[in-house]
């Protein structure tokens, strides 16, 4: 019960009111210049980040729109745990939890994105102006696995596979070598390859031998171009699907749920949108945020058939599996200043999502992706996740032995599980599958070997006059797969989408 107050406090904290509408549009009052004059209508496909943003923009500018989501919540790949959410959601395959053991930690439960990359990053601004207090992960230490033992970096310094890790991730933005894969780019050793798939492969998205080396460089070079803190920022109070739902009150009531878009027909002077029950509507522009994912697998057809350009950009990104999962543990066996645990085989990427929230940190968030993702997901949702989180125990049992020798280890020892009649059973773990999500299907972009940036601008070229890109994917700012991404992203369409009306 305690658990459940919180969270209906957390969920109330951001109501209607607290923002100013349109607060960060991209024409703001104190400088706007005259309305847009249009009479038609503008159609947003996909109610995440990005639709929101960009109906937010476009509203602003007295622009009529209306959003269609396919799936029964907003916030896309934003997804915080809420006692609102229900095995009726549309995303019930993905979503695995038991009700009747709800997590333990007194901080919010992030089973999306979880973290604001830069202060000063356009998601980052949204947390600064609203005054959320907020945590600097930089201020926590980092382990890193070697030899299934997980040390603080400054334990591995005088480590040469340690060293060359970090170095080649610290040099990232610099590479100019071959248009080959992180793996081979970074030429590691066998003992370090887990360590490189964690930082430079899951952290991105996927697995460092899919990755392009070339590709990912030339995003991450944008970055200093653009003003950019490396704070990494999570959030004391409020869930970061209130945040974004807060911020953009005045759009919801512009979003028609539970409404999959599979047909868009571009070919007259009006564009006709059908959905999955075939009901259709008419707009005269369109902005299309949906992930690259629904984009390759044709999980909307487009008549006429979209221009080259951007089918064959899509064709250079992948989007692969990607497992979000919180565990519950009785105590903090992995180090109370700890925050991220890098180099797992089973999980690559292991967060303290407690660290400075919480006096309770005893909560891991797992975030897997690449070919560990897809392993993971392979392993369905029986039993709550059970087979799920087995053998993520096992990994943990092996990095952390019980001292006493009295457990298997200590992951196995201090998980917090099921009472039933009076007995411990099943592990608490509440898990988001975005890989079984229809409408997501899968972690966010990331270029594949033989991608460049060039690619991306490719990606998010509109159709003139009638279709416009946004979406995490199709950010040209070198913020691809974040929310800031996302969030960049519908500035960019939307400007393109105004001067098409305004010339």
């Amino acid at each position: 019960m305690k658990r459940r107050k919180a969270l209906q406090q957390i969920g109330f904290g951001l109501s209607a009111g607290l923002l100013a509408p349109q607060l960060f549009s991209s024409c703001k009052k104190e400088n706007a210049g005259p309305l847009v004059r249009f009479n038609g209508t503008v159609a947003i496909i996909g109610a995440g980040a990005a639709g929101l943003y960009a109906a937010d923009i476009l509203t602003s500018q007295g622009i009529n729109v209306f959003v269609l989501e396919a799936r029964s919540s907003l916030g896309g790949r934003i997804r915080s745990f809420n006692f609102s959410d229900s095995q009726s959601d549309n995303s019930s395959d993905a979503f695995i939890y038991d009700y009747n053991y709800p997590p333990n930690a007194d901080f919010p439960v992030e089973l999306g994105a979880d973290i604001a990359y830069g202060s000063d990053s356009a998601w980052g601004k949204i947390v600064s102006v609203l005054n959320i207090p907020t945590v600097d992960l930089s201020t926590s230490v980092s382990q890193f696995i070697l030899d299934n033992t997980p040390k603080a970096g400054s334990d591995w310094q005088g480590d040469g596979d340690y060293s060359a890790v970090q170095n080649f991730v610290s040099g990232l933005s610099s590479y100019s070598g071959a248009n080959q894969s992180i793996k081979d780019a970074a030429g590691v050793t066998t003992r370090a390859q887990g360590l490189l798939n964690a930082q430079a492969g899951n952290f991105y998205g996927s697995s460092a031998d899919k990755i392009s080396a070339l590709g990912l460089a030339g995003e991450l070079s944008l970055i200093p171009k653009i003003p950019h803190d490396t704070k990494q920022l999570s959030v004391k109070i409020s869930p970061w699907q209130d945040i974004l739902l807060s911020r953009f009150n005045d759009i919801v009531s512009k979003v028609q749920l539970n409404t999959p878009v599979t047909n868009i027909d571009y070919s007259g002077s009006q564009i006709v949108i059908t959905d999955k029950s075939g009901k259709q509507y008419k707009a005269d522009k369109i902005i299309v945020t949906v992930p690259v994912s629904i984009l390759k697998n044709n999980g909307i057809v487009f008549t006429p058939a979209l221009p080259s350009v951007n089918a064959i950009a899509a064709t250079k990104f992948g989007m692969d599996s990607c497992v979000r999962a919180v565990i519950d543990f009785k105590t903090n066996f992995w180090g109370n200043t700890a925050g991220f645990i890098w180099g797992g085989s089973i999980v690559p990427q292991y967060f303290s999502s407690g660290f400075g929230r919480s006096i309770y940190n005893s909560t891991l968030a797992l975030t897997v992706c690449g070919q560990a993702g897809s392993t993971l997901s392979s392993f369905g949702n029986a039993s709550f996740g059970i087979h799920m989180i087995n053998p993520i125990l096992n990994e943990l049992d092996a990095l952390y032995p019980d001292p006493t020798g009295k457990s298997t280890g200590l992951g196995t020892k201090w998980v917090r599980r099921k009472i039933v009649n009076n007995t411990e059973t099943d592990p608490i773990a509440s898990i988001y599958d975005w890989s079984k999500d229809p409408y997501i299907q899968g972690g966010f972009s990331y270029p594949l070997v033989g991608a460049t940036h060039q690619d991306r601008i490719d990606l998010a070229t509109n159709v003139p006059g009638k279709i416009f890109f946004a979406g995490e994917a199709t950010d040209i700012t070198g913020d691809a797969g974040t929310v800031s991404g996302a969030l960049n992203s519908a500035d960019r369409a939307t400007k393109e989408l105004i001067k098409s009306i305004t010339g």
